[in-house]
């Protein structure tokens, strides 16, 4: 008789990404960073950072900040959205003896309703309000109209035998005959009724829908909720219609980097549609997995191989101008990945995560003795000779 294996299905999740008490105003954070790496063993003078950040002009205050705080204009590690191009490892480490990346996707975030994802542009003539990141905005946007679609499309009701019914849009539900080929699908396996031989048959169809009975499981998780069943048409799905209800089939063709966010976030990307807040959500799923592919890219490679690195990954907090004061960044640290020299202490055998980050970078300084004056070194390039530069 064989011996019939089946491998189980594992399920990938995302950390707790915490942001309350941890978020680090930019002014500050650069230089308690500075100041950790000289804690780690870097030189004044041989550091060059490396910044992996959206292409947006609110990212322009971390990038000064660095090139004030490190004396360097940092180099540029990042693609939009907050990817890193890890391709780019070996450039950024052939321009100085002692190496820090600083990777961070971003999001807006508003003091006064304490919302996130939008962010005012001044520059822009009448209404300037705009998405945060055009990017991850772009990227979610249409699960999110499949999302919306579905909620609205969906529906719950009793009937007068007093049983507890789902209806649904056939192009939801991934049939046996005719399975979806991209889109939103229902898990109904997690909501309605299976008969003795595992089989989903509905109680009833029409001409573009299915209604089938929800299980008692179901049943019992709104009940608890304090969900009342209507009857008559009933009411759409609305915000029941949580992430571990559906998925998204989706075919991606192209395998260059332009879709690597899209590809970071595909399998989360009901937690994120379903999410108070999807551009917040999107943003942290994505630092945590680039964080995860980016240390595996350094540990394989040999660019960084023997050399003083610091690599952080975090969170970009935007706020416009607000009550006065100009355009302002937050820091808020995931992760670190640290390798010396000399040898890697085995405290950095692992990464440093998040709560353990922000206490290292918390006992750091906020002053640096070593920042640069750049008002004063443009001041001495504008009185610099005019060089003769020619073609002999």
């Amino acid at each position: 008789m064989l011996n019939k294996y089946r491998e189980p299905y594992i399920v990938k999740e995302v950390a707790p990404f915490k942001i309350n008490g941890l978020a680090i105003p930019y002014p500050e954070f650069v230089p308690r960073l500075y100041n950790f790496c000289k804690a780690l063993g870097f030189r004044k003078g041989y550091i060059v950072p490396s910044r992996a950040f959206c292409s947006d002009e609110n990212q322009g205050l971390p990038i000064i900040l660095l090139t004030k705080h490190f004396g360097t204009f940092p180099f540029n590690h990042g693609r939009v959205g907050g990817i890193l191009a890890v391709d780019r490892h070996g450039p950024h480490s052939h321009h100085g003896d002692d190496l820090v990346i600083v990777q961070a996707s971003h999001v807006g975030y508003d003091p006064d309703t304490g919302e996130y994802g939008t962010y005012h542009r001044p520059q822009l003539s009448g209404n300037d309000l705009c998405v945060s990141c055009g990017k991850l905005t772009h990227v979610i946007s249409p699960y999110l109209e499949r999302y919306y679609f579905a909620r609205d499309r969906t529906f719950l009701r009793r009937d007068e035998n007093g049983r507890c019914l789902i209806t649904t849009k056939n192009s939801l539900i991934d049939f046996g005959s005719h399975p979806v080929d991209q889109g939103l699908v229902l898990k109904l396996s997690n909501i309605v009724v299976e008969d003795d031989q595992g089989i989903i048959r509905p109680v009833t169809a029409a001409s573009t829908t299915q209604t089938y009975e929800v299980s008692e499981n179901f049943k019992q998780r709104l009940d608890a909720a304090g969900y009342e069943w209507k009857g008559g048409q009933g009411e759409s799905i609305g915000k029941w219609l949580t992430s571990d209800l559906f998925y998204f089939k989706v075919d991606f063709h192209e395998t260059d980097d332009s879709i690597l966010l899209e590809k970071n976030l595909i399998e989360f990307m009901p937690d994120i549609v379903s999410a108070k807040y999807p551009p917040l959500r999107a943003a942290k799923t994505n630092i945590q997995l680039e964080f995860a592919r980016v240390v595996e890219s350094i540990r394989r490679g040999e660019e960084y191989r023997g050399r003083n690195l610091l690599y952080i990954a975090g969170l970009n907090v935007d706020i416009s101008e607000h009550g006065g004061f100009p355009p302002t960044n937050y820091f808020v640290p995931w992760a670190a990945h640290v390798q010396l020299e000399d040898g890697t202490p085995v405290e950095y055998t692992h990464p440093i995560e998040q709560e353990d980050l922000f206490v290292k970078l918390m006992e750091q300084s906020p002053e640096n003795p070593d920042q640069a004056d750049l008002k004063e070194n443009i001041q001495r390039m504008l009185k610099a000779p005019r060089f003769d530069i020619r073609v002999n």
